[in-house]
């Protein structure tokens, strides 16, 4: 009788909600992987985001990209153990995956391609510190961290590498300052050096406010 009031007020302890999934992973971002159907994402980092580019002695790193390859080259092919308690707004998965017993989520954060998501937790806090220490990964250069930049935050000046560069501003020799839309002849052929005033736009617009101007012959290719 005691048990049944027990249970019927509620307080009789109920085990946690777990679950677990091992094989070989797939990697989808820095800080997510699917193993079998169920996508995951790991829980207490955030890696940068696939789009974003970071700033390296004035040169453009597609850091973003360089997350997901650091991860897939950690979960390489052998078997993934991940288990989790919960699920996020995209019905992923949030939880630990371990390769041959270590934490992933620890070694990208360890190499610096991730950050400690300081907001939801603080398991990694003492691995970002070490890394930002030893200045690996993305604690060598200029970048913002994921959760600012989904949210429109950039740096200032050139974010992109050239290739993927809307309309480029170039400074040249005698110190004008000239902008080359992508679709006209000469862009690709510019080359920004931000040391020297260069910078990327996402529009013309941006560029005409900043002082650039079109040359003088603009062309289509």
């Amino acid at each position: 009788m005691r048990l049944l009031l027990i249970v019927a007020l509620g307080l009789y302890p109920v085990a946690a909600f777990c679950e677990e999934v091992r094989g070989t992973a797939r990697v989808i971002d820095g800080d997510s992987i699917g193993v079998g159907d169920v996508e995951i994402r790991l829980s207490g980092i955030d890696a940068l985001e696939g789009k974003q580019f970071c700033r390296i002695k004035g040169r453009a790193w597609a850091c973003g990209k360089t997350a997901k390859k650091a991860l897939r080259q950690i979960v390489g092919s052998a078997n993934i153990r991940c288990i989790w308690t919960e699920r996020d707004r995209y019905e992923r998965a949030v939880g630990t995956c371990y390769k041959d017993g270590h934490d992933i989520a620890a070694i990208m954060v360890d190499h610096g391609m991730a950050l400690a998501y300081r907001n939801y937790s603080d398991t990694y806090v003492a691995n970002e510190d070490r890394a930002k220490t030893a200045k690996k990964g993305i604690w060598e250069a200029e970048f913002i961290p994921p959760w600012d930049w989904r949210r429109g935050v950039r740096l200032t000046g050139n974010e992109l590498p050239d290739n993927d560069c809307p309309v480029k501003g170039n400074v040249n020799r005698k110190g004008h300052k000239i902008y080359h839309v992508k679709s006209w002849r000469n862009h690709a052929k510019v080359r920004l050096k931000p040391d020297e005033g260069d910078v990327c736009f996402q529009t013309v617009v941006e560029a005409e406010l900043a002082g650039f101007r079109k040359p003088r012959y603009a062309t289509k290719e």
